[in-house]
């Protein structure tokens, strides 16, 4: 199991990848500011899916810190390649925002299931 949830937090995070710094595809008549729904929900998943790989090594609560930590630099990272390897795509500071929004939406997800769990047992 331990490698099954490597893989796909690798997978996740390439995959992540590549979609960021390819050119946009979608509807060009999207409201503006839109795509930060999608990188809340993309970097929801991505610190959920590492917070799951993480806590088979650290305690719940370190883990859950890591994959909120990895989510953000990871992010800026990001935005940093798309300033820097591409033309078509640029930095912008409120997709940041939007990534840390997905990450704090993904531990308060973790933490009420953690809860629930504790509640049934």
């Amino acid at each position: 199991m331990r490698k099954l949830l490597v893989l796909l937090s690798i997978g996740y995070s390439i995959v992540l990848t590549i979609l960021s710094l390819l050119p946009q595809v979608g509807p060009s008549n999207m409201p503006s500011n839109s795509d930060k729904v999608f990188h809340a929900i993309a970097y929801m998943f991505f610190t959920m899916i590492w917070y799951l790989t993480l806590k088979q090594s650290y305690f719940l609560k370190k883990a859950l810190s890591k994959a909120v930590g990895l989510a953000i630099v990871f992010g800026i990272i990001i935005e940093i390649l798309q300033h820097t390897l591409t033309q078509h795509r640029e930095a912008d500071i409120k997709d940041v925002v939007a990534n840390i929004i997905g990450a704090l939406l993904a531990v308060l997800i973790i933490k009420l299931a953690l809860k629930m769990k504790v509640k049934n047992n």
